[in-house]
């Protein structure tokens, strides 16, 4: 099987998009990298759902 330049780089401008994609994703905040626990500042429970199921 030879190398083949026009698939090589059809593969480098598909992962320079997709790269591109995701960090202007992380930058308008519409993907997170991880999601951050909350906390409940009444009782200090972690909240799991939308609201704190403690009270």
């Amino acid at each position: 099987m030879t190398f083949d330049p026009q698939l090589a780089t059809l593969g480098a401008l598909t992962m320079a998009i997709g790269f591109t994609m995701y960090y202007a994703g992380l930058k308008k905040n519409m993907l997170e990298l991880k999601r951050q626990r909350r906390i409940c500042p009444a009782c200090g429970r972690r909240i799991a759902g939308r609201v704190c199921n403690a009270h």
